[in-house]
């Protein structure tokens, strides 16, 4: 059945301005108003999109548009001449093949409807036959995995959802039989357009008008439906999904919540996989016209759209995103009344944490229509490390950052006596000397537009008085060095790991052992010099080695 739209009309249409996260594209229809309901992100430069008329009119059109080369340009078309169809999503796998769901929006469905395929980007579209056809079906959604396989919804019919899959591209399509959908349908049921989200190798969901989620996790071919918790209002049920991964996701209800703090916004999370689910509670701006999850990462939704208001709370455009699922805080200068600068966005899609857009309008053929997300929507994380954790006195130790989240800056403090440091803010910090005995303290700390974040490892750098026989009672003999094919390693105790490291601290070979001596295939490694790390039941020694 149609999602109706809520708060989705070209409330104010002017010429946008960048925001800090988000950049204004032109999606280049000639028509006023067109807003964007559904994104397909195939890659961080190859994007489809389908559109609505926002006008206010309420015309049916079967309008989408797309990049290739990350929204520099989109190229709009449609999928049909007139105003009796519209799009109930869009699937695309590459930068020439996609496919809609095509329903009739001014009358009874016809055969005319069902499932269109494009394999020469947009320019010419072909009606699969076989799936979502005739008076008595609803074309909801489509979802293809690759070239082959896919599958595609409808609302109830014949008492069961009908559900097809296909194998070959859309050539022909199976319905999944009712034996192999887990559920019982309540009187009214059905499911909505453009409400379908993917994640993983195998899994796709569907959304029901009362509360229930369609799963399944073999790409269609067996389903189960579990109520969500969500209680079903009119024009309600399951009206977003939003998985970060086959297990991990949640479900909303669009309720035009009048404030942040709105309690009537539902919203219920799973962690398995949609086996169960439960409320979520969450704080700051949550918006109702779309709720999207930044896929693999470890709790990260955004929202967008607009709040109904009240009489006491205006009505409220923006965007807004959470790290941890709970809280959620709005991308700045976009929340705020329509009147005093706050920003309409549409359907959110996010391919990772670098790689989203969500809808807008257009203005007319070379402005605006949709923005992209610029930046990473994630923490920064500070990470560090070097294989030069044992020294002698005199020693350098070489350090690697291994920070997340783009940092955009950094700030290093080594220890290095009781009460000598080292700062240093580049990103690689020089080469660090130790001309005093102990253990000693290395922090990063690192700053993005997202936040901060700062580790601290205790003693990680222990140096000492005496030489290297001060971290170890054993010895080790290590030849021949320089060597070519051949590195033996032989240790006066056991020996439990052996670890290979190149200069800028990756990790080239790893061993496990449980000997006093072992030797190591060192043929795949390029000429250079290497620190070898020998780990043993009582210390470790760092040595460097030669490969000729």
């Amino acid at each position: 059945m149609k999602r109706t739209l809520l708060f989705l009309v070209a409330l104010l249409i002017v010429t946008m301005s960048s925001f800090a996260q988000w950049t204004m594209q032109n999606t280049g229809f000639t028509a006023a108003s067109r807003g964007i309901n559904y994104i397909s992100i195939v890659s961080p430069s190859t994007v489809w999109a389908i559109a609505y008329d926002g006008s206010g009119g309420g015309a049916y059109i079967t309008d989408f548009t797309r990049t290739v080369n990350g929204g520099t340009l989109w190229t709009p078309g449609h999928v049909v001449t007139g105003t009796t169809y519209g799009l109930g999503n869009i699937s695309a796998i590459d930068a020439t093949t996609a496919w809609v769901a095509l329903y009739n929006g001014t009358g009874a469905q016809d055969n005319n409807c069902g499932v269109y395929k494009t394999t020469n980007g947009g320019t010419t579209w072909t009606q699969q036959p076989g799936a979502l056809q005739g008076s008595a079906s609803f074309a909801d959604n489509v979802y293809f995995w690759d070239a082959n396989d896919g599958m595609c919804h409808g609302d109830v019919k014949d008492g069961y959802f009908e559900i097809y899959t296909t194998s070959n591209g859309g050539t022909t399509w199976t319905r999944v039989p009712q034996a192999d959908i887990t559920a019982t349908v309540v009187t009214g049921e059905g499911g909505w357009t453009s409400v379908i989200d993917a994640a993983g190798d195998s899994s796709v969901f569907f959304g029901s008008n009362k509360g229930v989620l369609y799963i399944s996790h073999d790409r269609g071919h067996h389903w189960v439906g579990k109520a969500t918790g969500i209680v079903a209002a009119t024009n309600g049920g399951v009206q977003h999904i939003a998985f970060l991964d086959e297990m991990n996701g949640y479900v909303a209800q669009e309720n035009n919540p009048g404030a942040a703090t709105d309690t009537t916004l539902q919203i219920y999370g799973t962690t398995d996989g949609g086996n169960t689910w439960a409320p979520v509670t969450k704080s700051g701006w949550v918006f109702s016209n779309s709720l999207a999850a930044v896929k693999n990462s470890p709790s990260t939704f955004v929202t967008t759209g607009a709040n109904g208001g009240t009489t006491t709370v205006p009505h409220v455009v923006g965007s807004s995103y959470s790290f941890d699922g709970h809280a959620f805080v709005e991308f700045p200068g976009t929340v705020g009344t329509p009147a005093a600068g706050g920003t309409q966005f549409l359907y959110a899609s996010f391919l990772n944490d670098s790689t989203g857009w969500s809808g807008y309008f257009n203005t007319d053929a070379t402005h605006d229509g949709i923005w992209k997300f610029t930046g990473v929507l994630a923490l920064p994380v500070a990470e560090f490390m070097t294989p030069d954790t044992a020294l002698t006195l005199g020693s350098t130790a070489h350090f690697t950052n291994l920070s997340t989240g783009k940092p955009t800056s950094y700030r290093w403090k080594f220890m290095t006596g009781l009460t000598d440091s080292i700062i240093s803010t580049l990103k690689t910090p020089p080469a660090i000397l130790y001309n005093s005995p102990g253990d000693f303290n290395v922090t990063l700390k690192v700053t993005s537009e997202m936040g901060t974040n700062t580790q601290t490892k205790v003693g990680y750098i222990h140096v000492g008085d005496v030489g290297i026989s001060d971290q170890t009672k054993a010895t080790i003999i290590i030849y021949p060095n320089p060597a070519t094919d051949v590195v033996n390693v032989q240790a006066s105790s056991n020996i439990t790991e052996v670890q290979i490291f190149n200069l800028v601290g990756q990790v080239v070979l790893t061993k496990k052992v449980d000997s006093k001596m072992i030797s190591l295939n060192t043929t795949a490694l390029k000429s250079g010099v290497y620190n070898l790390k020998v780990v043993m039941s009582d210390g470790f020694i760092n040595k460097k080695i030669v490969i000729q």
